[in-house]
């Protein structure tokens, strides 16, 4: 077994610090978090001020008169576990949440994705990102124990650890029970949480350090200091077994975030969103399910009018920024890079103070198989990432599909429409489909495919409206007179409105060997006079 620790002390700071607006330029005030009126909690600023953990909130304004206090909010900092959790879901189902007198993490069983991942360093480098990404900062270590993961987490730097500084600090696959344990001698009484009361005793009598502890008297142990502090130590050392209390998933997931300022831009908008896209995918992967297509909700700051009375009204207006998808997914770089291309071409109407994210349709999905080699299915997805690119950047109106219809007037024979069709939003299972149903998922509204009969040549390129063409010596004139190819095709139709067609089609060339497809009107019966007509280019 290989276990990861994710230590998280300052999380009651880091609740408070990751709704601050980010300004580069700005200087960083004094900031504390206070439980029962002491500061319980400060960032560097606050330090450099003198302010020390301890002190009265008074003593502490004493210190900086710019200081911001926050008082602890436990409901946030539970919101901010949970979010780190299902981050985690996305590497393995087996996360336990932790709480010691040293402060709250996460324990997460890896062995079973080593090999997906390509090893513990990229495993944990990705890990650790989202957790940056969440605005949360904390100790990593690796053990073959949880307890002893999280032991050593408790001493780790509070940094994001990449694939190099991994094998400075953690524990990796393939080493010995006894190369973990030389790590765990050398850490400190302080990180047991059953020797916090017995601290002064053990100093006393020279004993400062797990590995020094282990080597005292069992018997003396635990009839002077409980069996709870052995009974810790061995599970740190693999010698008891462990129980562990999985986190599951809540069955729906309400994603919302209320902005810790007025939000004039989209690019700060989207830095919030990324952190409701990492929930959602994490969620997502915990159900085995995927998405195909998601909307943020941008509510504005409401606006305060005056009617005709006086009295003052408020309004608040929302702004939909609609994703759809080629095909379900749960990947959060993806949606994000749509998401970024959709925001930069919103404009907003008013500030915006808080932000939701809704998953418009949740299909059960199946873990996808690697190939060796491209395939027909790894094409697809290639070209279904580009529409929604595509689309993303340019509009859903602006990548359209091509479709027959049944209808035999050139200019009504085919129509377009959205490439990508919003789906209900239901739910429902990824039963196995054939090619059809899944082209059909793929492009969303294709159309009915109609069979049409053999049918003489037409062009690819038709006018958007027939031109009128002189007549010369009874010959139709484009830029010259034109000579019969091919013809007469005729077609009529369209009796049952008021576009009647009774037209003869011909293939003609002019002097310049172009080719044109042209039509003579028939008399209908109306009125109407006969005449030649251009109406497309052969290419």
């Amino acid at each position: 077994m290989l276990w990861i620790a994710l230590s998280l002390p300052q999380l009651p700071l880091d609740t408070v610090l990751r709704l601050q607006p980010r300004r580069a330029a700005a200087p960083i005030a004094p900031l504390v978090v206070t439980h029962k009126k002491r500061v319980g909690w400060c960032n560097p600023a606050a330090v450099e001020a003198g302010i020390r953990l301890g002190m009265s909130e008074a003593n502490a304004w004493s210190m900086a008169a710019d200081l911001q206090v926050h008082p602890r909010d436990v409901l946030k900092e539970q919101q901010a576990l949970q979010e780190a959790a299902l981050w985690a879901l996305h590497f393995t189902p087996q996360v336990a949440l932790q709480t010691s007198v040293h402060g709250c993490g996460l324990l997460a069983e890896v062995a079973p994705s080593l090999r997906l991942f390509e090893g513990l360093q990229k495993l944990l480098a990705q890990l650790a990102r989202g957790i940056a990404e969440l605005g949360l900062q904390g100790g990593w270590a690796s053990a073959p124990t949880a307890t002893g993961a999280w032991l050593l987490a408790q001493t780790a730097p509070l940094t994001v650890i990449d694939a190099t500084a991994v094998r400075a600090t953690a524990y990796l696959p393939g080493q010995s029970l006894a190369q973990a344990a030389a790590l765990l001698d050398a850490l400190p009484l302080h990180v047991l949480d059953a020797a916090q009361e017995h601290l002064a005793t053990l100093t006393g009598i020279g004993c400062s350090t797990l590995g020094q502890l282990r080597r005292l008297p069992r018997g003396g142990l635990a009839r002077r200091f409980g069996k709870a502090l052995l009974n810790e130590i061995d599970r740190a050392y693999g010698d008891q077994p462990e129980v562990h209390r999985w986190f599951e998933a809540p069955e729906t997931i309400d994603l919302k975030l209320e902005l810790p300022a007025r939000v004039e831009n989209t690019e700060a908008l989207l830095f919030a969103a990324r952190r409701l896209l990492l929930q959602l995918t994490g969620w997502l992967t915990a159900r085995h399910a995927a998405v195909a297509g998601i909307t943020l909700w941008l509510h504005h700051e409401p606006a305060r009018k005056r009617d005709s009375t006086g009295a003052v009204a408020t309004s608040a207006a929302s702004t939909p920024v609609a994703i759809l998808l080629a095909a379900p997914s749960r990947d959060a770089d993806h949606l994000g890079l749509l998401l970024r291309e959709r925001l930069a071409h919103v404009v907003l109407v008013a500030p915006v103070v808080e932000i939701a994210l809704v998953a418009d349709s949740i299909t059960l999905q199946a873990a996808p198989n690697t190939e060796l080699f491209p395939t027909v299915a790894s094409d697809t997805e290639t070209i279904g990432r580009l529409v929604e690119r595509l689309q993303s950047r340019l509009g859903t109106e602006a990548v359209r599909l091509l479709a027959t219809s049944a209808d035999h007037r050139p200019e009504r024979s085919h129509a377009s429409s959205a490439l990508l069709q919003r789906r209900a939003p239901v739910r429902r299972s990824a039963a196995r489909t054939g090619p059809g149903t899944a082209a059909k998922t793929a492009t969303g509204n294709t159309g009915a495919g109609i069979a049409l009969p053999p049918v003489a040549m037409r062009p690819g390129w038709l006018l958007p409206q027939p031109l009128a063409l002189l007549t010369r010596q009874d010959k139709p004139f484009y830029q010259s007179p034109l000579t019969l190819l091919a013809g007469p095709d005729r077609i009529e139709t369209g009796w049952w409105d008021d576009a009647l067609a009774l037209r003869d089609y011909f293939i003609a060339e002019n002097d310049r060997h172009v080719l044109l497809w042209i039509f003579r009107l028939r008399p209908d019966g109306r009125g109407v006079d006969d005449g030649w007509f251009l109406h497309g280019f052969f290419a």
